[in-house]
């Protein structure tokens, strides 16, 4: 993420374009709202960054107030914002460009929208797959061109408030790494948060769909829907979340234990996979933190989704009976199974086998069950898929 501490006022366009007419027609649009900055080439483009990280460099490790002065001033040293770049151009073409961006860790959150006049859907599917957050053709229009703009300039700053919020989580974890349990703690809303935000994040799907009729409209009124319900769960956990190893913070209440499965619904959708449900009728009611318990729900349904990502079919079957004296709600996917060396250590804290897991999920699970005088229990066959198996004393 670069930094922002050091700006000018307006925010930056790098209009990347061999063409002087795309150029002119681009800049008298935007100049009014945007200070712009021209590549007339991907490696005049290229090489325009590249002195930007440098001027920033020396900023950031000036210890003078007088040192730069000049560069600090000169808006051409800041980096952009937003990128607009063309797609067909001599030399280094518009594809390399985007990839030499995203490739770089300085410049990689920088938003890229592709404006050409190429209208292939393997085309659009390159420039995504490459990084790009928008496809915009020619001949442009200049009122599509400022929304489009508007809306990813928008989701950016939203996306740089989320990471300095994060930043300034994951230091005060580390402050806490001595407190072990309110170590755990944070990491588990950390965890939690997480999984929210990645639905939220759906919404940076609406950009692209600027409604042209009411066939659209109907589909982004169903994306603002889903992610309203995401975020609304996200603040029923944290409203629950304080400790949920003693007997304060929210308040057991009676719950039909289907009416925990709710937050399934919104992420069926958001994982694309195949939810087969098998709910006993007439189940009998159950006492317990409800935010907490789906949280449980939650993770165990991420999880799932997570074992299917790479199968053809991803079957996911939940089920909900009891025995009156228990609830039992069991969840199982068609993934590749746990092997053995992995399955006896499952369930504790920060244990994984995901690179880009934390270990936080089935060990904050287990703990809430438990101290829900539940029990949680996992079944797997290697080839065949996993099933976790959760019980509740029903509520009498």
């Amino acid at each position: 993420m670069h930094d922002k501490s050091i700006s000018p006022q307006k925010q930056i366009i790098l209009i990347v374009d061999d063409s002087p007419s795309n150029i002119k027609i681009l800049n008298d649009t935007l100049k009014s709202d945007y200070i712009i900055n021209v590549a007339k080439n991907g490696e005049s483009a290229l090489s325009h960054l590249n002195n930007c990280l440098n001027v920033q460099t020396n900023i950031e490790n000036s210890t003078s107030i007088n040192q730069n002065q000049n560069d600090f001033q000169n808006v051409n040293y800041y980096l952009p914002d937003i990128i607009l770049l063309d797609i067909i151009m001599p030399g280094v073409d518009g594809y390399e460009v985007c990839r030499q961006i995203k490739s770089n860790k300085k410049t990689s959150d920088i938003p890229v929208i592709f404006i050409t006049a190429k209208d292939d859907i393997a085309d659009e599917e390159k420039g995504f797959h490459l990084g790009a957050v928008d496809y915009i053709t020619k001949p442009i229009s200049p009122s599509i061109v400022k929304a489009r703009i508007k809306t990813h300039l928008l989701i950016k700053s939203q996306q740089d408030i989320l990471h300095n919020s994060i930043s300034v989580l994951e230091h005060r974890a580390e402050l806490l790494e001595h407190k072990a349990e309110l170590g755990m703690l944070a990491a588990g809303l950390a965890h939690d948060i997480n999984n929210i935000l990645f639905i939220s994040m759906m919404i940076e799907n609406l950009p692209a769909m600027i409604p042209d009729n009411m066939e659209e409209k109907l589909i982004i009124d169903e994306y603002v829907k889903t992610t309203m319900n995401s975020l609304k769960m996200g603040r029923d956990i944290c409203r629950g979340f304080t400790n949920y190893l003693k007997d304060i913070g929210e308040d057991d209440m009676i719950y039909l234990f289907p009416s925990l499965l709710e937050p399934l619904n919104m992420l069926e959708k958001t994982f694309k996979v195949k939810l087969y449900r098998d709910l006993q009728p007439n189940l009998p009611y159950i006492k317990c933190k409800g935010y907490q318990i789906k949280r449980v729900i939650v993770n165990l349904f991420i999880n799932a989704c997570q074992s299917v990502e790479r199968q053809n079919k991803r079957d996911i079957t939940i089920k909900v009976w009891s025995d009156n004296r228990h609830i039992f709600f069991s969840i199982n996917d068609n993934g590749p199974g746990i092997p053995d060396n992995v399955l006896p250590r499952i369930f504790e804290e920060n244990y994984t086998t995901r690179k880009d897991g934390n270990g936080i999920g089935l060990s904050m699970a287990k703990k809430i069950v438990d101290s829900h005088n539940g029990t949680i229990e996992c079944l797997t066959t290697i080839g065949k898929g996993t099933t976790f198996i959760l019980s509740l004393p029903v509520f009498e």
